[in-house]
């Protein structure tokens, strides 16, 4: 969540604003059906109290939840279950989602699991496997399902025929509760109600602690089926005051899956006010555009434009995609193609991520693996602090990790997280580990981003609570911003120096700032800050390698040192942060440090823009537009004007104003010049707004009557359409700039 540091160095000003967090449109219908066996009335053993009343309180929860068909049976003996699963089996074909729910008895022999209908007697071990139902029958009858396969079992009690059944081969094993599974399909979830080799509890009420979670959260509205799993979890091991925790084996794709697919919009408040604008600055349009930018996709921008239509800025830059789409739609470029150039030296996991879930069939993706493979933590290297390192744990990495958290790994910058797909991995990642705290900071992070901070902060608090230092961290921010609650400025500076005494390098940095900035209460101390970035730096933490070069370029609490300056920079490039190689350009560039060569500076501002840097893509912009170190190009100054404005770079769009005025690189197009023109001054460039007030001759007589005429369209300027930039015309400027 520490924030990039832009050029210039200005203080980051931060709006501790709460949002309101869309479902971006209506879900899809899609057949979900359930099957739900509840055995208490067994004939030869003790008989159970809940089953029943858990399997009525299921078929409740799904039958509010809209799913298509709910079976719900009870007290079956075997003829009975097989043949109840047999007919699941055809229910469940094609269906999207299939779930069976089952509460009665169970038990493991040599680590395969049976569940008991009522007439088992079990002299022997010998009648396990013709009188009970192996769990693989049960799977089995999932298996026509397309997209979730889900087995729920409320059976892990004491095996009731442990003391009387008697053993025909000593070695072979009966052990109490279930046994762990590791199901092979890539759909398929089963859900345990205490995990491998423990017992779960019947609790003291009508229905069971697992069963009473599991109404509560599983079909909640806009909740991932994964999320939903860990806050059974949570609740059930509250509740049982840790005696019993529930666990999830298996794993599920990239795509959320909601058990509930009733419409829902999420709203969540900070002192009342609910407004579009995260703590960090972001609007939600920003970050959702940032996941579908590099996609050359017409359905997902259209969605967006129902979304966020009221946004100008990502509103134009939406149209302008959908333009360009239509027009490569003209020739033989596919869209796997026009989307693979802009990622083909990306360095952005989740954007890799992106494209190899959208274009599957496209011949780039195994490049597209390639570049995600080099960005995971290195194979050998066991990343989880409880040893079971994971597919999905290496997923929740990939698309959250905190960045330089292990050797050699780059990490997530927070504004660059892909939600949505960070959310369904760490929360698979912390269901199969739920005492690795890093994975839990990491779902938090993922929360964070998408806007959930409810469960965000819960989930900081758990890290936290566990040792997690950057979980404290992300947990200090919070107070920092105010980002569901008073702004504390003094309680996160607290935290922060709890988690930086402990070592931990994000939290040193993040010290270091509140004293460079003097934010809040803090008063500026470049000094101290340089201190705390310092220990940050020589643990490798690249921001911080960035920012000690700033201190040395600018002289600030210390002596002015142009060549160590330079020095940190090129530490910081090689460790992957982007803000030390735009910053490395501009020493090259303006001769800070080393003798100005404009070739070098292309050089680092190239490396940048492939990690995704707005300012470094405005800049290559520049060069071709002003021909440094290239031929004057305009074209290839649009290009790379085009791809920074795509990245939000307000800069880039007024100079791509001045483009499509002129002429330059493209056929003059003053509608498209005004466009982008409101564009950067709605997207605060301060250059632009003053040059349009103070410097009308720099654009075209056709440009200035249609500036006028978008300024009546918005309802800012009522006077003739003239091309006079009177006091009229101004005042309504003025007013497009303050409108957002």
């Amino acid at each position: 969540m520490f924030k990039r540091h832009f050029h210039g160095w200005l203080p980051l000003f931060v709006l501790a604003l709460s949002i309101i967090a869309c479902q971006s449109g209506p879900a899809e219908a899609a057949k979900r059906v359930a099957l739900l066996i509840g055995n208490e009335k067994y004939e030869a053993t003790s008989q159970l109290n809940n089953p029943a009343n858990d399997v009525e309180l299921m078929k409740t929860s799904f039958e509010e939840a809209g799913f298509d068909t709910v079976t719900a049976v009870h007290d079956l003996d075997r003829a009975a279950m097989v043949r109840a699963l047999r007919d699941f089996e055809d229910t469940a074909a094609g269906a999207d989602v299939a779930i069976i729910y089952y509460s009665g008895h169970g038990m493991e022999m040599n680590g395969q699991n049976f569940l008991l209908p009522v007439d088992v007697s079990l002299k022997t071990d010998k009648d396990v496997e013709d009188e009970a139902i192996p769990l693989d029958r049960v799977q089995r009858s999932l298996e026509g399902a397309t997209r979730l396969k889900l087995v729920i079992l409320d059976a892990c009690r004491n095996n009731p025929f442990e003391q009387s059944m008697s053993r025909s081969i000593s070695t072979r094993a009966v052990s109490r509760g279930l046994a762990r599974v590791e199901p092979e399909s890539a759909d398929l979830l089963v859900a345990f109600a205490s995990k491998a080799g423990t017992v779960a509890m019947d609790g003291e009420g009508k229905n069971s602690p697992f069963a009473t979670a599991l109404s509560k959260y599983l079909t909640e509205p806009g909740v991932d089926v994964r999320i939903a799993l860990g806050k059974v979890r949570d609740d059930v091991v509250t509740a049982t005051n840790r005696e019993q925790e529930p666990f999830v084996y298996g794993s599920l794709g990239g795509a959320q899956i909601f058990l509930n697919i009733k419409e829902v919009n999420i709203n969540i408040t900070n002192n009342g006010n609910t407004q579009a604008v995260s703590p960090n600055g972001q609007s939600a349009a920003a970050a959702d555009w940032q996941n579908i930018r590099d996609l050359a996709d017409k359905d997902l921008i259209e969605v967006f434009l129902a979304k966020h239509g009221a946004d100008p800025v990502y509103k134009m830059l939406a149209e302008k995609k959908l333009k360009l789409l239509d027009e490569a739609a003209q020739t033989t470029v596919t869209p796997d193609e026009i989307a693979w150039e802009a990622l083909k030296q990306s360095t952005d996991g989740a954007a890799l991520t992106r494209f190899v879930e959208r274009y599957p069939d496209s011949k780039h993706r195994a490049e597209a693996e390639t570049q995600i493979a080099a960005l995971e933590p290195k194979k050998g290297l066991n990343i989880s602090q409880t040893g079971k390192d994971t597919q999905a744990s290496r997923d929740c990495y990939l698309l959250a990790g905190e960045p330089q958290s292990m050797p050699g790994f780059l990490g997530v910058n927070f504004l660059k997280i892909d939600a949505a797909r960070a959310l369904t991995a760490c929360a698979q990642a912390v269901n199969e580990n739920p005492d690795d705290m890093m994975l839990v900071n990491m779902l938090g992070r993922a929360q964070d981003a998408g806007r959930n901070y409810v469960d965000a902060r819960s989930n900081y608090q758990k890290a936290a609570d566990g040792g997690n230092m950057y979980g404290l961290t992300n947990l200090a921010w919070f107070s920092i911003y105010g980002t569901d609650g008073p702004v504390d400025v003094e309680k996160g500076k607290e935290m922060f120096e709890h988690a930086a005494n402990n070592g931990n390098s994000y939290a040193q940095a993040s010290l270091g700032w509140l004293y460079r900035d003097g934010y809040g209460s803090v008063p500026q101390d470049y000094a101290e800050s340089l201190k705390w970035y310092q220990l940050s730096a020589n643990q490798g933490y690249a921001n911080a390698m960035a920012t000690v070069g700033w201190f040395y370029r600018e002289g600030n609490g210390v002596a002015k040192d142009l060549d160590l300056s330079l020095s940190w920079y090129q530490k910081a490039a090689e460790a992957g942060d982007a803000n030390a190689m735009s910053s490395l350009g501009w020493a090259y560039q303006n001769g800070l440090g080393t003798p100005q060569d404009y070739a070098q500076a292309k050089v680092w501002y190239e490396k940048a823009a492939n990690v995704g840097d707005a300012y470094s893509m405005a800049l290559l912009g520049w060069f071709y537009d002003d021909g440094k170190a290239v031929p004057q190009d305009y074209a290839q100054a649009r290009n790379w004007y085009e791809m920074a404005s795509n990245a939000g770079s307000a800069y880039a769009m007024g100079n791509l104003s001045r483009l499509y005025d002129w002429g330059l690189g493209t056929r003059a197009d003053p509608k498209e010049a005004v466009r982008w023109a409101a564009a950067s001054v709605e997207g605060g460039d301060p250059a632009k707004l003053q040059e349009l007030k103070t410097s009308p001759d720099n654009f075209t007589p056709a440009f200035r009557k249609e500036i006028q005429a978008l300024l009546k369209d918005r309802g800012l300027y009522s006077g003739p359409l003239d091309g006079d930039f009177g006091a009229a015309t101004q005042n309504a400027i003025d007013r497009l700039a303050k409108k957002t």
